[in-house]
């Protein structure tokens, strides 16, 4: 397996009345993935993959104008599945989902593990061994992920999260790398 990069998406403009799956980012959020994309290897496959949601779909966009890459969606690659509506405790409830409580309406964590996995495995598939494979997706969903595959503390890690944020992950040498300390604070 190619090593893979995960990029969580740049900050949103948040609009409460609006389903988090169709927020945009705004022109600051467009400014951090230029200045991410700079410290991105340019070594890496031909192709950004990202998650269908706006938000993932523009911070790849930006990254992939930059280095010179072509754009694909997946959809296996989008954030967990829960309830459209604003809720003020998300920070609270989601840190409670990922610590293993049973949120109602909430994708089972298992069902997103297999979902985002099978994502990263055909995105690999298409790459040269050689080169990075960078996906652009959602906190929630990388880190379950990630939980499954290192020892990590699942809520800590999420919590340490920037928008945008990318690590580079080498499976087979079990080994992570933080590429870019510039994001916004937030879950």
């Amino acid at each position: 397996m190619a090593r893979v990069i995960l990029v969580r998406h740049a900050m949103p403009e948040v609009q409460q009345a609006v389903a988090s799956t169709l927020w945009g980012l705004g022109d600051s959020a467009r400014e951090d993935c230029v200045l991410l994309a700079h410290a991105l290897p340019m070594d890496t496959a031909p192709v950004v993959w990202t998650s269908a949601e706006r938000k993932a779909r523009e911070t790849a966009e930006v990254l992939a104008l930059r280095l010179g890459r072509d754009v694909r969606t997946d959809p296996r690659l989008s954030e967990v599945d829960r309830p459209p509506t604003w809720d003020r405790d998300y920070r609270e409830v989601a840190a409670s989902y990922l610590a293993g409580e049973v949120e109602p309406g909430w994708e089972p964590p298992n069902a997103v593990v297999v979902r985002f996995a099978a994502g990263i495995a055909a995105a690999s598939e298409r790459a040269d061994t050689a080169e990075d494979v960078i996906v652009v997706n959602h906190g929630l969903a990388m880190s379950l992920w990630m939980a499954s595959r290192l020892p990590l503390d699942v809520v800590s890690w999420w919590k340490s999260l920037t928008f945008p944020d990318a690590w580079r992950v080498d499976l087979d040498a079990q080994t992570v790398e933080h590429l870019w300390l510039g994001g916004r604070e937030g879950t």
